[in-house]
């Protein structure tokens, strides 16, 4: 017999700049098939947009307004902070503003956790059958894989970062997110933190949400992909693993630069090699917007 589960499923929603894809992501997580908390964190929008999210969202939403973009890892941290001094709760669940679940995604995730106490962090799947998997020098790559059963619990190397599921225990252990990475690799870094700590990591297969494309500029998306490698190279490999990874992004550059020609190209070689530089130099957190503008022709 599972345990029952104890009050609303905590849920921290981050938002930036897009009140109108949050407030069609709200109604997604207010229609899902159990009770929840659901918590929208502003992350330093603009004011005419922080205004239209006011005018957006339904009554009984709450709000946590930060001041600044502290980035993915930053601001979902000033939200899972509050929850695990709140002591409410045993799992806590953690999405972009753009994540549309569907309806049972998370009651099948509270679900798994629920059999498993050593789950620490779980994620649906996309609707389509991928696998994450991680090695330093590779990086975090997503593999084509062959359709599991509905409800099938599958350990994986990371899990995708549009939502996520977190037990206390394990973050109350392994500390947030780290704010270093500022966003894109911070959900794989932390999911193999927990790995290391001996927590498990799944996907729920049949639970789906899902995530359009991203809306971040290619230059910076590159940058941060970019410099998240490098770092999580070195501390889930070796210095040598991630002199090797910047290696082959040189080359990668290179080979680029004889096939692409344009201003578009050379914004993304230009930002991997800001990456690359600012890895070295132990620059992270918010990336150097000017300099990533420059790159890019304009």
């Amino acid at each position: 017999m599972l345990p029952t589960a104890e009050g609303p499923l905590q849920v921290f929603l981050l938002h930036w700049n897009e009140p109108e894809g949050c407030a069609r992501a709200v109604r997604g997580f207010l229609g899902q098939t159990v009770p929840i908390r659901l918590t929208v964190i502003d992350n330093g929008s603009l004011p005419e947009k922080r205004k239209a999210l006011d005018l957006a969202l339904p009554n009984g939403v709450e709000r946590l307004d930060l001041s600044a973009n502290l980035g993915w890892g930053g601001g979902l941290n000033a939200g899972l902070r509050r929850w695990l001094g709140e002591r409410m709760g045993s799992i806590a669940v953690v999405a972009a503003h753009d994540a549309l679940p569907e309806p049972s995604c998370l009651a099948m995730l509270q679900e798994a956790m629920m059999r498993d106490g050593r789950l620490g962090v779980v994620s649906p799947e996309y609707g389509e059958p991928m696998v994450p998997k991680y090695g330093p020098i590779l990086g975090a790559r997503i593999l084509s894989a062959v359709p599991r059963k509905r409800g099938f619990v599958e350990a994986v190397d990371y899990v995708h970062g549009a939502l996520m599921a977190f037990r206390r225990e394990c973050l109350e252990e392994i500390g947030l997110f780290d704010e270093r990475y500022f966003a894109y690799g911070d959900e794989v870094e932390i999911t193999l933190r927990a790995r290391k700590a001996g927590w498990k990591a799944a996907i729920v297969w049949g639970a789906i949400v899902v995530n359009p494309a991203s809306g971040t500029p290619k230059p910076i998306l590159t940058y941060l992909w970019a410099r998240s490698g490098l770092l999580m190279a070195e501390t889930y490999g070796s210095r040598w693993r991630a002199w090797v990874r910047a290696g082959l992004m040189l080359l990668h550059n290179g080979r680029l630069a004889l096939e692409q020609r344009g201003s578009a190209g050379r914004a993304l070689r230009h930002a991997r090699l800001l990456a690359i530089r600012d890895y070295w130099q132990g620059r992270f957190g918010s990336p150097p917007f000017e300099e990533l503008t420059q790159g890019d022709g304009r």
